[in-house]
């Protein structure tokens, strides 16, 4: 069995065939999949995807992109998400985290990461922080060029207790030191389809312990060599696993057992 512990079926990519996708996903033995909201409504649209259908569980969170569109107070997007949380398919928090990137194409005009935007991104990350460890749910983690920024966010707001919430980097990126940083603060790290054609990634996967590794797809996005440039989907994750298994030079086998194993105690299912 595989588990691709990262994808949106939500997403309009996947509005008229996503039933399809899961079974051909299920074909090659990927049979459970985590559907992962990035605002409130595809949060909602996650749930809804998972409670039809055997096999797939969700996460609900807001990404740090669309922190520019929140329309309502920290306090109450947090509420509503704790909500969310009432389905019993719904098995993590996020995708939630920190990100500096200027994007060329957004659905937002003022695309400008201003302090002030930064300072939102870190309260509304927090909020799903303080959310997974009351909850004790797996946090879904997004970085992209936030690095330090976002190590300093997760330890201000786990002061009080000095705990850090069970969670995953997805979509690992950045130096080895920086890796070892997020190894050593405990949390799993997840491997997506750039594994098959980044170099930077392929180093960082020779150094991620089995017993911290989970793979994603990141569907509808970063689809893995010999597709890239076709939509992404959850069968593809079983490329990851054979390509981190050359990479590590271990079986396929020995991947799946142990990908599988984490993601079911990160996310417990």
């Amino acid at each position: 069995m595989l588990v691709d512990t990262h994808c949106h079926l939500n997403f309009k990519a996947f509005e008229g065939d996503w039933r399809a996708v899961v079974e051909r996903a299920q074909k090659v033995g990927v049979k459970k999949i985590m559907v992962v909201g990035t605002d409130l409504e595809s949060s909602k649209r996650a749930v809804a995807i998972a409670e039809k259908t055997e096999g797939l569980y969700a996460t609900v969170g807001v990404h740090p992109h669309h922190c520019r569109n929140l329309k309502e107070s920290i306090e109450k997007m947090g509420k509503k998400l704790k909500i969310m949380t009432k389905s019993k398919k719904v098995v993590g928090i996020g995708e939630c985290g920190l990100d500096y990137h200027t994007y060329k194409q957004s659905k937002y005009k003022n695309t400008e990461i201003a302090a002030e935007l930064k300072n939102l991104q870190k309260k509304v990350f927090g909020r799903q922080i303080q959310l997974a460890k009351e909850l004790n749910l797996g946090l879904v983690i997004h970085n992209r060029r936030a690095d330090e920024d976002l190590l300093d966010t997760i330890d201000h707001f786990c002061k009080d207790d000095g705990k850090y919430p069970k969670g995953v980097f997805h979509c690992i990126s950045g130096s080895k030191d920086y890796l070892k940083k997020v190894l050593e603060m405990g949390f799993y790290v997840g491997v997506d389809g750039n594994v098959t054609y980044s170099k930077g990634v392929r180093e960082l996967v020779r150094e991620i312990p089995l017993e911290r590794l989970v793979i994603e797809t990141d569907s509808p996005f970063l689809t893995p060599v010999p597709y890239r440039g076709l939509r992404n989907e959850p069968k593809n994750v079983k490329i990851v696993a054979e390509s981190i298994a050359k990479l590590k030079r271990v079986s396929v086998d020995e991947i799946r057992t142990s990908t599988t194993k984490n993601a079911e105690v990160l996310f417990n299912i």
